[in-house]
């Protein structure tokens, strides 16, 4: 009689003798394949049945009976009262550690993710979307890849290498496979080359080669740029503009016409100016702010006429709706629009007329609205001005635009009002720290430092803020189909940042409005806490996105809003542009309409899908170059927060936002028990306690550039608690 096999400590599928059984091996190593087949369709079965179509009508298995039993026994298998059998399964995307094992995330289950070892992943990749049949264990949930509902890899980026049979890419990220690929007679290429391949063919088997075709060749890794380039590939982003949509930005015109101004409002006498960032090249939106006799000011919002050079459905127009966004990478700007139309015609450049869309609108003495007028326009921009130039200006730094002064002084005026308004009414004001990379010529990281924000941002800010409501508002009345910008309330992610700031001290009411959540950023300012507390609560927060119906915008505590400010950079802007200025010259009739009612829906899901991608890619490239900075500073020694405690280890985070992992090896030797609730790591011999919030001294012990992780290694203790005065309930 052959001996019984050893349990294994995560035995999941496996058990039983399979040269014991009845049916072939084969069939009981698929059992688990047809119990879920059966089940899969969520109804659940009576045991009897179920036994019965496993034994495909043969006389009952006791073996198979045996490995059924110890499938139920271990939780996969779940019976109801009634003799009925189900399972629990769900879709998420796998997301595959670099050590090899893997958990399933779904946005349904934001604090439920299922743990999925690297036996179980049926050939499924990294980020792939997948449906899984899960159990409950004593460690949280434990699951199975069934099926690949959708491939996230199209392509591969990585190194191009010859073996013994072809070229082959490899990946810098382990996580993604490597690619058997042929490459085109016309593509000359080199061994070491960075490289794109298409993916034309995923084995069924996982251990067969991935195939694909090579499409673009970037050269040599270590020529400037090429590093950056690599994200953009990963995040599908394009390199450059297709010829026909090259051809049309060409055949713009380069300066603004006699016949492009007619019945348009003239503004080219007004003191209208420009404020942006020193190296801002694409000048969407100027300002003018005006005192009036009897009080109050006239504030002109005036946006660059996009739309008149985008005909809808052009070639021009699909590109830009397909790439949704500008992406500001770490380099350079991926831009939405060619450069011939947003760095050259549609660019508010000083000195030279521009068209436009302005927002004229009246406010009283206390910053209310009275009255709201939208005209195309013609505009020249007087001065070209940055922030920090302004910001000068304001703080008495600088004297040399004493004639804008008025201006700038009547605008922070105003600013200082809608801003006060804004608060009262509890719109949250997330003032979190951003880091700056400053790179060399070569593209190399010389420095990272926080990036400096003073009172001109601001004003910008107020004014964009103002005119997004009030062209959101005339869209709404005039029952136009605009894109809204909506921001929903928090949902099951609010319930864990109670409990984090309960750590800490603090309380949030039940019935939750914005108000309390701008009190909560209010009281921890200039406390150690504040950075980690702010970062926790945009965390908890949902993601605002485009919807074709208002519902408002929990973060601005505005009943409506839109984005209309920045059409060169923003496809839903373009959007709004496009419906709104067809309206005021009379051109929206009902078959214009009822195409664009059809349409908005798709239009803003695409958008908003174009949005994250962006924004993972900028923070990619952000964290390569943070990576490249840390390379070579082994063994330095740095202040940090611990921004992030899990029971794999310690978040630090530098001052200039830097931030890496501390491993649960690295800690300083104990055995350590994760507290999620307190978010902590505490010493069982020791006691000491490592908390969120705390600060630490640490050693810069490992760099991984291609993955963009940086470790670190405690050196030092801090006392364990952070010293927090009793807080009143908010």
């Amino acid at each position: 009689m052959p001996r019984k096999k050893k349990a294994a400590s995560r035995p999941g599928f496996r058990g039983g003798n399979p040269r014991s059984m009845h049916p072939s091996k084969r069939d009981s190593q698929r059992l688990p394949e047809r119990i879920f087949a059966i089940l899969s369709g969520g109804q659940p079965m009576l045991e009897e049945q179920l036994l019965k179509k496993l034994n495909k009508g043969r006389n009952s298995d006791k073996a198979l009976f045996r490995i059924y039993m110890q499938y139920r026994k271990e939780g996969w298998l779940l019976r109801s009262d009634t003799g009925h059998i189900s399972i629990q399964m769900r879709t998420g995307h796998l997301r595959i550690n670099p050590r090899g094992y893997g958990f399933v995330m779904s946005p349904d289950y934001p604090q439920n993710d299922v743990f999925v070892p690297a036996r179980w992943f049926q050939g499924a990749q990294h980020d792939d979307q997948v449906l899984i049949w899960y159990r409950e264990t004593s460690d949280g949930l434990e699951g199975r890849v069934m099926d690949v509902v959708q491939r996230a890899t199209v392509s591969v980026t990585g190194r191009l290498e010859r073996g013994r049979i072809g070229w082959r890419v490899i990946p810098d990220d382990p996580r993604k496979p490597s690619v058997e690929v042929a490459v085109p007679k016309a593509l000359k290429v080199r061994p070491g080359d960075m490289v794109q391949a298409a993916i034309t063919e995923w084995p069924l088997d996982p251990k067969r080669a991935v195939k694909g075709e090579l499409t673009t060749n970037l050269g040599n890794p270590f020529r400037p740029g090429v590093d950056v380039s690599v994200i953009a590939l990963e995040h599908h982003l394009p390199l450059d503009f297709p010829p026909a949509v090259k051809q049309l930005a060409e055949r713009l015109p380069r300066a603004v016409r006699e016949e492009d101004q007619k019945e348009r409002l003239d503004l080219t006498s007004d003191l209208i100016v420009t404020i942006d960032g020193a190296d801002a090249k694409d000048l969407d939106d100027a300002i003018s702010v005006k005192r009036l006799d009897l009080g109050g000011f006239e504030v002109g919002v005036h946006i660059a006429d996009v739309s008149y050079y985008v005909e809808e459905n052009s070639p021009l127009d699909l590109e830009a709706m397909e790439r949704g966004t500008s992406v500001y990478l770490v380099d350079r700007v991926i831009p939405m629009l060619p450069e011939r139309l947003s760095n050259g015609i549609a660019s508010l450049n000083p000195g030279v007329a521009r068209l436009a869309v302005s927002v004229l609108i009246t406010l009283d003495r206390t910053a209310e609205i009275e009255h709201v007028e939208f005209h195309r326009s013609v505009i020249r921009s007087k001065f070209r001005l940055t922030y920090e130039g302004v910001n000068a200006v304001l703080n008495g730094q600088q004297d040399d635009l004493h004639q804008l002064k008025p201006l700038l002084e009547t605008a922070l005026a105003v600013r200082n009002m809608l801003r006060a308004k804004r608060m009262d009414r509890g719109a949250i004001d997330f003032d979190i720290p951003e880091s700056k990379v400053i790179l060399d010529s070569n593209g190399f990281a010389v420095d990272v430092v926080l990036r400096q924000r003073g009172v001109a941002e601001s004003i910008i800010e107020e004014l964009m803020l103002l005119a997004n409501e009030v062209v959101a508002r005339e869209m709404i009345e005039k029952n136009l189909p605009g894109l809204f910008r909506i921001h929903e309330s928090p949902g099951e992610r609010l319930e864990q940042f109670r409990e984090m700031i309960g750590v800490l001290g603090y309380r949030l009411p039940e019935a939750l409005k914005p108000k309390h959540l701008q009190d909560l950023i209010t009281r921890v300012q200039g406390l150690s806490e504040e950075r980690v507390v702010n970062t926790a609560l945009l965390r908890a927060m949902k993601q605002a996105r485009y919807h074709s119906e208002n519902i408002g915008h929990f973060g601005l505590a505005a009943d409506e809003y839109t984005h209309f400010t920045s059409p060169i950079r923003r496809y839903p802007d373009l959007w709004v542009h496009r419906v709104l200025t067809s309206y005021l010259e009379g051109k929206a009739d009902d078959q214009a309409l009822n195409r664009w009612r059809s349409k908005v829906s798709m239009v803003g899901e695409s958008a908003s899908q174009r949005e994250r991608e962006a924004m993972d890619a900028e923070r990619d490239s952000v964290a390569l170059k943070e990576a490249q900075f840390m390379a070579d500073k082994l063994g330095e020694q740095y202040e940090a927060v611990i921004s992030g405690v899990t029971n794999f280890g310690l978040f630090v985070e530098l001052p200039n936002l830097i931030e890496g992992l501390v491993r649960l090896e690295d800690l300083p030797s104990d055995y350590w028990i994760f507290d999620p609730l307190h978010y902590r790591l505490k010493g069982q011999r020791t006691g000491r306690e490592y908390q969120l919030g705390h600060t630490v001294q640490v050693e810069v012990i490992r760099v991984d550039v291609a993955l963009k992780r940086i470790d670190f290694r405690l050196i030092q203790e801090h006392p364990s608690r952070v010293q927090t005065r009793r807080r009143q309930r908010v």
